[in-house]
C-alpha cells in the first residue's frame, strides 16, 4: 500500500476516534454511577437521621410518661398509708387501696383494728380477720384484672378455698362436678321447677373486669327463690368509665313479684369517668317481711335500723353495741355493712398495747365494698408548633422552626403560629435567615431552581427522572438536575455537558484518545508530504 494511502487511512482513523470520543468517553456510565453512589448516601443519611430522630422522640415520650407514671406512683403510695379511723364503729373498713368490688357474707374479727384500710387479702391473713365466710372479690392490680372467691377461712387460712382467675379464666368452686353432674340435669328433668345449687362459687375474669359469685345455697321451688348466704363482687371497666360493685346476701325469700323475707342485705357501687366525679351508692337493710323494714327486740329496736339510715347505734351500750347500716364514703370509695355486733366495747383503754381501742370481738353480717379509679383519657396531642418537640427533624422546635411562622421567617415573632400543626417549613426562600437554611435543605429537584442551567427546573428537568427519561417516573428526592445524558431539545448535549460540572467532560480516557488522534493525524500529514515530494522530484 502506497504511503498517500496510509496517510489517508491514518486521517480517517484519527476522525473516527475523535468522533468516537465524545460518545464512548462522555462520562455517561461514570455519572450513572456516581449518581446512584451519591443518591444511596443520601437515602442512607436521610434514613440514620430519621431513625435517630424517631428514637430521640420516643425516648422524650417514655421519660415524660415514666415521669408521669413515677409521680403518680408516689402519689397512690402516699394516699394508700393506713389511717386510724376516729370511730372504728361507723366507720367500717375498707379493703386495699386498689379499684375492687368485694362482698362478704359474714366475718369475726377479735380485737379488730381500727386502721383504715385494711389489707386486700381474701383471707384475712395480713387484715387480722379471724374468720370469713364467702367473700367474692373482683379487683384491678398492677394494671390487670383479678377473681377470688374465699368460701372458708379462719385465722388466715382458707379452709376450703375458692376459684382465683386471671384474665381470660373461667372457673368454679370444689362441687361444680356435682352441680354439673347431677343437680342441673336435675333440674332440667324437672322442667326447671325444682332447681338446687350448692356451695355455688363462680369466677371468670377478662381483659376489663373480673366477675365474682358466690352462694352457700340457692334453690328454685315452683316459682319460689331462696337464697342463702351469697355475696358478689363485680369490676368493669370500658373506654371511659370503670364500675365496681359489692354485694352480700344473708338470706332472702323472693318471688316473681318481689322479696317476701328478707335478712341483712347490702349493696355499693361505685362508678368513675373520666373528666366526670365519681358516683357511689350504698344500701343496705337488716330484716324484711314483704318489703317492709323490721325491728328486731333487744337487738335493732332504733328506726334506724329499720329504714336503712347510716350509722345506726343501737344494741345494749358498751357491753354489746350494734351498728346497723355502717356506712364509709370518701371520693370514689364506698363501703355499707348491713348489721354490726360488737362485744365489750372499751373506750380509751386498748385490748392490745399500742392499737386504738375498739372491742373484744367485731361480728359482721353482710359486708359490701367498692373502689373505682376513672380509666385515663386517651392523649390529645397539641398542635406541633406548641407541643416542645422537633416534629420535622430539622433541629427547631416551635417558634424557633420556620415552619411555625406564617412567612416562613422564624425570625419574626408577629408571625409564629402557636395553633399550627405542622412543623415543616414552606417550600420557596424566605425572608429570614432560618428560611434561607430551610430552603437550603431542600433537594435540586424540588427547589425550584434551575440548579444546571439547561432551563429546565426540577420536574421539567430529564435529570430528575428516572433513566434521566422525562417520560418516566419524577423523583424529587434526587439532588441533582445535570444527570440529563446526551442532552434534551435538539442535540445541545455538548453545551450543557460543558456547563455541568457533574457530568465529567474531560476524562484521562479522552486524553489518551486525542493523543492517539494526533499521532495518526501527524503521521498520515508526514506521508502524505513526502508522497507530494517524491512526485515532485
Amino acid at each position: 500500500m502506497g504511503s498517500r494511502r496510509y496517510g489517508l487511512l491514518a486521517i480517517i482513523i484519527a476522525a473516527a476516534v475523535i468522533w468516537v470520543l465524545p460518545s464512548a468517553s462522555s462520562g455517561a456510565d461514570l455519572r450513572t454511577a456516581g449518581e446512584k453512589l451519591k443518591k444511596g448516601t443520601a437515602d442512607l443519611g436521610n434514613a440514620v437521621e430519621t431513625t435517630v430522630d424517631k428514637t430521640a422522640k420516643a425516648l422524650r415520650n417514655t421519660r415524660s410518661k415514666t415521669g408521669a407514671a413515677v409521680e403518680k406512683a408516689t402519689k397512690s403510695s402516699k394516699a394508700s398509708k393506713r389511717a386510724t379511723a376516729t370511730d372504728p364503729k361507723t366507720q367500717p373498713p375498707q379493703h386495699g387501696s386498689n379499684p375492687h368490688g368485694q362482698g362478704g357474707v359474714a366475718i369475726v374479727d377479735v380485737n379488730p383494728s381500727a386502721e383504715r384500710p385494711l389489707s386486700s387479702d381474701p383471707s384475712g391473713r395480713e387484715s387480722g380477720e379471724d374468720a370469713i365466710i364467702g367473700r367474692a372479690r373482683g379487683e384491678k392490680v398492677n394494671g390487670a384484672y383479678r377473681g377470688h372467691i374465699a368460701i372458708a377461712s379462719l385465722l388466715g387460712n382458707e379452709i376450703i378455698s375458692g376459684p382465683t382467675t386471671a384474665p381470660g379464666e373461667t372457673k368454679s368452686g370444689p362441687l361444680e362436678p356435682i352441680q354439673a353432674g347431677i343437680l342441673d340435669p336435675l333440674c332440667k328433668g324437672l322442667n326447671d321447677q325444682v332447681c338446687l345449687e350448692v356451695l355455688k362459687a363462680d369466677s371468670k375474669t377478662t381483659a376489663t373486669g373480673s366477675a365474682n359469685d358466690f352462694a352457700v345455697a340457692r334453690a328454685g321451688v315452683l316459682g319460689l327463690g331462696v337464697g342463702a348466704a351469697e355475696s358478689q363482687g363485680v369490676i368493669s371497666e370500658d373506654a371511659n368509665c370503670q364500675t365496681a360493685v359489692g354485694r352480700s346476701r344473708t338470706a332472702n325469700v323472693t318471688t316473681s313479684t318481689g322479696a317476701i323475707a328478707t335478712a341483712a342485705n347490702s349493696s355499693s357501687t361505685s362508678k368513675s369517668c373520666a373528666g366526670q366525679a365519681p358516683q357511689t351508692t350504698n344500701t343496705s337493710e337488716v330484716i324484711g317481711l314483704g318489703g317492709t323494714a323490721v325491728a328486731i327486740p333487744l337487738v335493732t329496736p332504733d328506726a334506724g335500723c329499720q329504714n336503712g339510715i347510716p350509722d345506726t347505734v343501737t344494741g345494749l351500750g358498751p357491753l354489746l353495741p350494734v351498728v346497723c347500716n355502717a356506712d364509709d364514703v370518701s371520693g370514689a370509695a364506698a363501703v355499707r355493712e348491713a348489721l354490726d355486733v360488737f362485744v365489750l366495747e372499751i373506750g380509751g383503754v386498748p385490748i392490745v398495747q399500742g392499737q386504738t381501742p375498739t372491742s373484744l370481738a367485731k361480728e359482721t353480717t353482710a359486708a359490701s365494698e367498692s373502689f373505682t379509679i376513672a380509666p385515663a383519657a386517651a392523649e390529645t396531642p397539641g398542635p406541633q408548633c406548641s407541643d416542645t418537640l422537633d416534629n420535622d427533624g430539622d433541629g427547631k422546635i416551635d417558634a424557633a422552626d420556620p415552619g411555625c411562622h406564617s412567612d416562613n421567617d422564624a425570625t419574626n415573632s408577629a408571625s409564629f403560629n402557636a395553633n399550627d400543626n405542622d412543623e415543616t417549613d414552606a417550600a420557596g426562600p424566605s425572608t429570614g435567615s432560618a428560611g434561607d437554611d430551610a430552603s437550603d435543605s431542600k433537594t435540586q429537584c424540588s427547589d425550584k431552581k434551575d440548579n444546571d442551567g439547561d432551563g429546565k427546573i426540577d420536574a421539567a428537568d430529564p435529570g430528575c427522572h428516572e433513566d434521566n427519561d422525562i417520560n418516566k417516573p419524577f423523583n424529587p428526592d434526587d439532588d441533582s438536575e445535570g444527570s440529563d445524558g446526551s442532552g434534551g431539545g435538539g442535540g445541545g448535549g455538548g453545551g450543557n455537558q460543558g456547563t455541568n460540572a457533574s457530568s465529567l467532560p474531560f476524562t484521562g480516557t479522552d486524553v489518551v484518545g486525542l493523543t492517539l488522534a494526533g499521532l495518526l493525524m501527524l503521521a498520515g500529514g508526514l506521508l502524505l508530504r513526502r508522497r507530494e515530494g517524491t512526485l515532485t522530484t
